[in-house]
């Protein structure tokens, strides 16, 4: 099983990475770091997988976004906040927006259905993409080696069932840091 997840890794991150790749890069990252796959493909293909799907979303959505944000409230709230963030700062919007984990969707909807051209939002998702590879990437393998850190002191007390939970609970409690300190960010601005 372990062998036919390695030798698909790069084709399962870049299909991860098109959609919400967070988990995906994270998890890639993890299995460079185990000296599986190679971080520096990690990171260009996590790039690649990320400018497909946001590409795409930026294209199906300023076909059809206003008429899913009619139909759905909670989407049309969370379209108007992105809206809101976006208001006369596109580029930094669209560099930034890559990193806010579970407002991908909505803030794409906001720039399709805005003013936004395709000209001003492939070259900054580009450099979005781009950062966003490199910086999860690499937080993820320095982070997998804290991980690993932990497991191994772990395991000598006693047996391996526990080190693994607390490596496992460890990387999540991360994750849900991180994107509790970006939206906290983003709440304390939205007031300002």
């Amino acid at each position: 099983m372990l062998d036919a997840l390695v030798s698909n890794a790069y084709w399962l991150l870049y299909a991860g990475t098109i959609m919400e790749g967070e988990t995906a890069l994270l998890l890639a990252s993890l299995a460079a770091h185990q000296g599986l796959i190679e971080l520096t493909w990690v990171i260009i293909i996590a790039f690649a997988g990320a400018t497909t799907g946001d590409q795409v979303s930026y294209q199906v959505f300023r076909r059809f976004g206003p008429a899913m944000v009619a139909r759905n409230a909670t989407l049309k709230r969370r379209t108007e906040k992105a809206r809101r963030l976006l208001a006369g700062h596109p580029v930094k919007f669209i560099i930034l927006s890559r990193f806010f984990w579970g407002l991908r969707s909505a803030c794409m909807l906001a720039l399709a259905a805005s003013d936004v051209p395709t000209r001003v939002f492939a070259p900054a998702n580009l450099v979005a993409c781009a950062l966003w590879a490199t910086v999860v990437g690499s937080l993820g393998y320095v982070f997998s080696g804290w991980v690993t850190r932990i497991v191994t002191a772990m395991d000598g007390l006693s047996g391996r069932a526990p080190a693994v939970l607390a490596g496992i609970v460890a990387f999540i409690l991360l994750i849900v840091l991180v994107r509790k300190a970006v939206l906290k960010f983003w709440r304390s601005r939205e007031t300002l």
